[in-house]
Order: C-alpha cells, then structure tokens, then sequence
C-alpha cells in the first residue's frame, strides 16, 4: 500500500468521500442541531466549525511536491476518521434527543475529547436504547391496535394522562415505527405549532396523531383520515421567508466582506438534499446557532474595520491638518511670487513702455528730419531751378550790348546770396543725414536690447515655472516627510508605552520573584526544621520500635504489670498491633539475613573465606551484660558488667565499669544485633566489623583470628560460656 500513498486517484476518492460525509453531517445537524466536540484532527477546534471546503483546497493533489502529496494523502485520511466520528457524535445527539421527548433539540455546550473507541461505545449504547425503546413502543402500539374496536364501541371516559410522554415520543418516531409495518409511508414536519399529521400504516388505512396537549383532562386520540397533510400557517410560512430573506442579507454581506460564512453552506445544503419550501424545528434551530455565528463574524470583521478605520481617520484628520497648513503656506508662497511677478511685469512693462516711447519719439524726430530734409532738397532744386532759369536769361545779355543798363555787380551778389544758402542748406542736409543715421543705429541698438529682453523675460519665466515645480515636488517630499515623522512619533510613543509596561511588569515581578524567594527562604527552612525534627523522631521510634521488639522482656517490669484499659477486647487489638509491628520487622531482618547469608555463602565458594588454622584456639572476645532487674535495660548504668581479660597479641581489650550504651539505643545497627536473650547479653569489644558485614579476612598484620561468631559485633554472638580471666 505504500506505492499508493500520493495517488491522485485514491486522494480524489477521498475527496468525494469527504464532500458526501460533510452532507450527510449538514443534512443529521439540520434535524438534531450541532453537536459540539472537539476536533479528532484538530483537537483545538471544534469538529463542526471546521471549514472543509478550505481544508479540501488546501490538500490536494501536486505533481511537483510528491512529500507534500504524500502528506495530503494522510491528512485526508485522518479528516475522513474525523468526520465519520462527528457523524457518530451526530447520530447519537439525534437518537438521545428523541429519546428525551423534546420537539426542539437543546443548547449543547462543548462535550469532551472522545477516542474513536468511546464515541463507538456511546453510539452502540444509545443505539440500544432506542431500539429497546422501539420494541416497547411496537408493543404497545400492538396493543392500542388491538384495543381500538372496544374503545370505539364503549369509550372509556378516565383520562389517560400517564402516558403523555410516550405518546409524544410516538410523534417523534414515525419513521422508526413505520420500518416494521409500512416503509413507504410520508412523514410531514413541520416547523410551526400547528397538529403534525403522521400517517401510519395499517390494514391499508391511514392514522392522524396530534401533539400532546397541557391540560391534564385531554387525551390523545386516533382518528381516521384520508386526505394529505396539513401544512404549516401562514403566520409560520411568513416568518421563514423573512428569515430566508434575512439570511440571503447575512450571506451577502459575507460575500461581499470575503467572509466565510456557515448559513450560506447550510442554505446550499437545504436546496440540493430536500428542496422543499418550508423548515422544520431541527432546521430553525441549526439556521439560528448558524445565523449567530455569521453574525458574530460580521460583528468581528466590523469590529476588526473600525479598529483599522479608526487610526485611519485620526491619520486622515491629521493629514487635513498639515495639508491646509501646507496649502497655507503654499497660498502664501503663490502669493508672495505672484507679487514679484507682477512688480517683475509692472518694471517690464514700464520700461517696455519706456523703450517704446522712446522709439517713437525716434521716429518722430526722424520723420521731421526725413521732411525737412525733404523740403530742404526741395527747396534747394527750386533754387537750382530758379539759377538756372536766371542763367538762361541773363546769357543774351552781352549780345545786346549795352541796350539795356544792369548792374552786374548786382546780379553777382545775388548770386553769391543764393549760392551761400544753397551751401548752408547742403550742410544742413549733411547734418539731417548723419542725424537719421544716427537715429537709425539708436533704433536698431533699441530693437536689439528689446529682443534681448525678450529673451531674458521668457528665461524668467521658465525660471519661475521651474520654481514653481519645484516647490511642488518639495511640497509632496515634506508631506512625505510629514508622514513617515508620524508614523515613527506614533511608533515612538507605541515602543515607550510597551517600554514602560515592560519596565512595571519587570519590576513588579521581580518583587513577586523576591517575596517568592524569601516565602521559598522561610518555608525550606520550616520544612527543613520539621524534617530533622521528624527525622530524629523517626529514628528515636525505630531505635524504640528496635529495643521493643529485640528486648520485650528487657523493658518490661519485672511483676509484669500491663496497662489495661478494662477492655479485654481493646487490649488484646493492642497486643495483635505490637505483635504484627514485631513480625514485621523481624520478617525485614530475615530477608537481610538471607541475603547477608547468600553473599556469605557465595564467598565461601569462591574461597574468598577461610577458617582459621586448628591449632590455634579460638577465643570470645566479649563482655557478658546481665540486664538490669528492674526493667530499665541496659542502658541505666546499673546493670553489673563483666570484663573479658583475654590477652591478645598486640592488642588487649577493656571492660567498662557501667553500660557502655546511651538510653534507648544500640551501639550497632538493629538489623545485625545480638539474639534478644532473656537474661544476658554478649556484646564483642574487640573491634568493629567491615561496613559490608561479611567476615573479615585474615591479614598478615594481625595474629588474631576470630572465628564466625565473634569475628563482628553486628551478628549474633554464639551463646557460649563465659570464660573466666586466667591469672
């Protein structure tokens, strides 16, 4: 099967499987309402809520990700465990809603994480009831069948009020109970309160049952009817087409919001499985919790757009601020320009009026020159005419001879006259041509400079058209400016507010963590306190529950006098209670003896022990301690002591003059003391023994051997007779 894993094919099956799980679920919730549990996937979530369209989008099949193929493939898979697990869930909501009686399906509230196993337990378990629950009503239902001719003949007038519940679970299981006896009868549901009419088949005729009624003296009876099913009022017909209006609003709103919306899936599914006009109670409800769940969507998104509106507009209103004092500026900058403009145009002007003036005024004058030079020229070729003309008349003259008397004298200073003003008027004429020549080259010089300034005004204004865009193209950079300073104010006073919150959180922890560690402080230093107070309470009870049990005759009186409550049975509970205290821990000494024993023995066949040569004589180091007759032990000091005065080589051991043992304890360890004697108790002084407790080797430094019962102090002495000390 690993060879399939990533198949289109096999993840398209899936798909389908999925898209048909996911209708039967719409379909069972529109009848029984949501059930609510948590995700199988998605444990996080919950199973109803989630979006299968989206999740289907996202795994899916990719010829170029094989791995993500493969991964998609095992998703589909778990999502199909999960919706047959939902469906499960649904299924047993249903059966347990008609099992309660209610038309209408309760409010359910999140249940709990359940294993596939349990959610099959569950289901097989409400499964069962219902179809005992069935069984029961076919009986019954047998029963009325059977009953029906004598009710009609003799009707019975007791009400019948102790079954409501029964029959109003009959209503809500037509189907059920038709499964037996009619399959193809109609069931007809309706959403208003109006009588349901379910029709039952039987013998080829058809049975009316009408809702349960309060009042306590009515009664449910069958009637015969032929005609189809009531329909539900117009009040009911009215309400559900406001609310499919009302809904199609929601599901545009969701649309045009691009917000995924539930009521439009479950609209869908309405359409394409029943198709019929009017909804039934399952189907109000669902339609409602789906409606509520739309609506609080679109209450989020709004919510979400009024917080990013919101700033926004505070942006905006600050934005219009620094605009109309941009524009002010702007206004007062275009303002200040338009008047140098102007005053540059009003001094352009004026001096272009200027120059024109003054070229009029040149061709003024140059016209009057033009014309007295003119006139002049005209004047003088009159003259020169009229010379002429007395020349030609004065050139017969002398042929007359003196006929006539003229004075030529007289005609010579006439003629010299008219010959000096021909000469001034030509030096005139002379002095008007360099003077238009001269007017001549001022007026060119003036067509010059003029286009000249021409020229320079068209610079100027392209110079201050440049300008102008200039300080637009400044204007957009300081609005931009403008607008990255308050964003970075803004994330300023944002970056100090969460640096101040940090700073207070950090401080305020710190003394949480401070008082926290001197609380710790104090409560490690009481439990500290109470655990070696406990500790040596423990070890005095062990060192006394240990004296108790090896030495029960040591620490009793000598007359054997017992405290008795005067209640036999009490104290023989007491007794029972010391006894088992003592077979406990002597069955814990046991099971160290054995092991002490095992390792002993285990020793001695890796030859890791040896005995003693036979030739020297073993001798008991030990002191014999006759317990004192009062009871107090051996720890009182008035026990009489015996002191062994065997010599050793290189070593000689002491007595003690009173018991060397503080009250109440051992000066070895319980669980390797001495056998609790009546009378006597042999205690080694020699030498302690190894940690281990196993027997000591023999040593080349040491010429003292000690054989197994009084080589150490921690196991039992053998009970041997004390020898006397030698002379």
């Amino acid at each position: 099967m690993a060879h399939l894993l990533g198949h289109r094919g096999c993840m398209e099956s899936l798909r389908a499987d999925l898209r048909d799980l996911q209708a039967a679920i719409a379909d069972v919730s529109s009848r029984a309402g949501a059930v609510r549990f948590p995700s199988w996937k998605f444990p996080d979530k919950v199973s109803c809520d989630l979006d299968m369209s989206v999740l289907l989008q996202r795994y899916r099949h990719s010829d170029s990700d094989p791995v993500f193929s493969q991964h998609a493939h095992v998703v589909l898979l778990e999502l199909v465990i999960d919706r047959l697990l939902l469906l499960l869930q649904s299924f047993t909501g249903y059966a347990e809603t008609v099992l309660s009686g209610r038309a209408v399906p309760p409010a359910r509230g999140l249940g709990p994480c359940m294993s596939a196993g349990l959610t099959a337990r569950t289901f097989w378990s409400t499964m069962l009831k219902l179809g005992a629950f069935c069984q029961q009503l076919r009986d019954e239902e047998k029963d009325c069948r059977q009953e029906i001719p004598t009710q009609q003949s003799t009707p019975s007038p007791a009400p019948q009020a102790e079954k409501p519940e029964k029959e109003h679970l009959k209503c809500s299981l037509p189907d059920v109970l038709e499964s037996g006896t009619a399959p193809e009868a109609a069931q007809s549901t309706s959403a208003c309160p109006c009588p349901s009419v379910h029709v039952l088949g039987g013998s080829g005729s058809s049975q009316a049952r009408a809702g349960p009624s309060p009042a306590p003296s009515t009664r449910s009876v069958p009637t015969q009817t032929s005609g189809p099913p009531l329909g539900s009022c117009d009040t009911c017909s009215s309400a559900q087409a406001s609310l499919h209006e009302v809904g199609r609003a929601i599901t545009g709103i969701c649309q045009s919001q691009n917000i995924p919306s539930a009521l439009s899936k479950f609209q869908e599914v309405l359409e394409d499985s029943t198709g019929r006009r009017n909804l039934s109670a399952a189907d109000m409800s669902y339609w409602a919790s789906e409606q509520s769940k739309d609506l609080s969507r679109i209450s989020k998104h709004l919510q979400g757009l009024l917080q990013q509106v919101n700033p926004v507009k505070a942006e905006l209103e600050e934005m219009g601020k620094q605009k109309e004092k941009l524009q002010k500026q702007v206004h007062d900058y275009s303002r200040k320009l338009q008047k140098q403009v102007e005053d540059f145009s009003r001094k352009l002007q004026a001096e272009k009026n200027t120059r024109a003036e003054q070229q009029r005024k040149a061709e003024q004058s140059l016209k009057a020159k033009d014309k007295e030079h003119s006139e002049a020229v005209a004047r003088l070729q009159r003259d020169k005419d009229d010379l002429q003309r007395g020349t030609e008349l004065f050139s017969p003259l002398p042929r007359l001879g003196h006929g006539r008397c003229v004075s030529p004298e007289l005609s010579k200073a006439t003629l010299l006259e008219e010959m000096r003003t021909t000469m001034v008027a030509r030096s005139q004429v002379l002095e008007l041509e360099e003077k238009v020549q001269v007017l001549i080259g001022q007026r060119d010089s003036l067509d010059q400079e003029l286009s000249a300034t021409s020229v320079q005004l068209e610079k100027e204004k392209v110079r201050v058209e440049s300008m102008f865009r200039h300080e637009e193209s400044l204007q957009a950079k300081q609005r931009s400016l403008l607008q990255q300073l308050d964003s970075l104010d803004q994330e300023r006073e944002e970056l100090q507010a969460r640096l101040g919150e940090a700073e207070e959180d950090k401080a305020r922890l710190a003394e949480q963590l401070e008082q926290s560690r001197e609380q710790s402080g104090k409560q490690l230093q009481a439990q500290q306190a109470n655990t070696s107070r406990l500790e040596e309470q423990a070890q005095e009870l062990r060192e006394r529950e240990r004296l108790l049990v090896f030495f029960p005759e040591l620490h009793a009186p000598s007359e054997m006098q017992f405290e008795s409550s005067g209640n036999l049975t009490e104290d023989m509970e007491r007794q029972l209670q010391a006894n088992n205290i003592r077979i406990e821990v002597l069955e814990r000494e046991n099971a160290q003896l054995e092991a002490l024993l095992a390792k002993v023995k285990a020793a001695a066949e890796q030859g890791m022990l040896k005995r003693p040569p036979r030739d020297r004589p073993q001798v008991d180091h030990s002191v014999r301690v006759t317990p004192c007759k009062a009871g107090h032990g051996i720890a009182d000091g008035h026990g009489s002591v015996q002191q062994c005065e065997h010599t050793c080589p290189e070593r000689r051991n002491s007595g003690a003059a009173s018991c060397p043992v503080p009250t109440g304890s051992l000066p070895f360890p319980a669980p390797y003391s001495c056998f609790p004697w009546s009378r006597e108790v042999w205690l080694g002084t020699v030498r302690p023994c190894p940690p281990t407790g196993r027997m000591r080797k023999r040593r080349k430094d040491r010429h003292t051997r000690f054989s197994s019962s009084t080589a150490c102090c921690r196991q039992r002495p053998a009970p041997a007779p004390h020898h006397p000390p030698e002379d």
